[in-house]
């Protein structure tokens, strides 16, 4: 499914930026500066073509384009880790309440 029908789903509507943030933390993605205060830029591994895989978030929750950049994340969540979109959903739902 594409990130643009992914956004609407409930569960993605839920997921604030923190909890994936805090969810690529604990799974060691790095995260890189961006000259945008606005994006958060995390990586981790590099693609067949020898490139950096990236994770772009937005830095706060009540952005226009939040619900699409969290189901993006998801959904390369989901293909790198060969699970379903709703497994990692639970699963940063999880880390978030890690203590």
């Amino acid at each position: 499914m594409t990130p643009e029908v992914l956004s609407s789903y409930p569960q993605i509507q839920e997921l604030h930026v923190a909890e994936v943030v805090s969810y690529l933390q604990q799974n060691h993605w790095v995260s890189v500066s961006h000259p945008s205060p606005r994006l958060l830029v995390f990586e981790k591994g590099v693609d067949d073509r020898g490139k950096p895989i990236q994770i772009v978030l937005p830095s706060k929750d009540d952005y226009e384009d939040t619900p699409y950049l969290i189901a993006k994340a998801v959904n390369l969540l989901s293909v790198l880790e060969s699970v379903s979109f709703q497994e990692i959903v639970k699963a940063i739902d999880a880390s978030a309440h890690v203590t």
